[in-house]
């Protein structure tokens, strides 16, 4: 019982020296110190890793003129064999264009809730025509 009742002493005691402070009053003003900006590196500096990074496209073209493939080249494969397969391989690509145009609108202006349903038709007319234009790549290569 009297264990009781200094308990209860201490806890009015304990809730009295928390609210004794008034916290509604004049508080002394907060003086802030921001750091300096950060320097940018130099203009050289950022030219080198611009071309460090497009250097993979850089080897890739010339890999490719080194094998013989020319633009002028590619559109003579893709314009011999049927009449259909030019349609089918530009529609194919031309699905995989538009794929990339809604990812730079998803990072440009929409978000993702408005970026899934058009992926998910775009994703549908990509698989389609993709099975297409590569089922007429490899009648082409069965044929020759």
């Amino acid at each position: 019982m009297l264990l009781g009742i200094i308990t209860l002493a201490l806890m009015a005691a304990i809730a009295y020296a928390a609210g004794d402070d008034n916290v509604f009053e004049l508080q002394p003003e907060i003086h802030h110190i921001f750091r300096e900006p950060e320097s940018m590196p130099p203009v050289w500096f950022s030219q080198l890793f611009t071309l460090i990074a497009l250097s993979p496209w850089i080897v890739l073209i010339i890999g490719w003129f080194g094998l013989g493939l020319t633009p002028l080249s590619v559109i003579g494969q893709l314009t011999s064999g049927s009449a259909l397969r030019p349609v089918s391989i530009i529609l194919f690509l031309g699905s995989l264009a538009a794929c990339e145009y809604l990812f730079y609108l998803y990072w440009t202006r929409l978000n993702i809730f408005e970026t899934l349903p058009y992926l998910a038709l775009l994703l549908i007319v990509t698989f389609v025509t993709g099975k297409n234009a590569l089922t007429q790549v490899q009648e082409h290569r069965k044929s020759n």
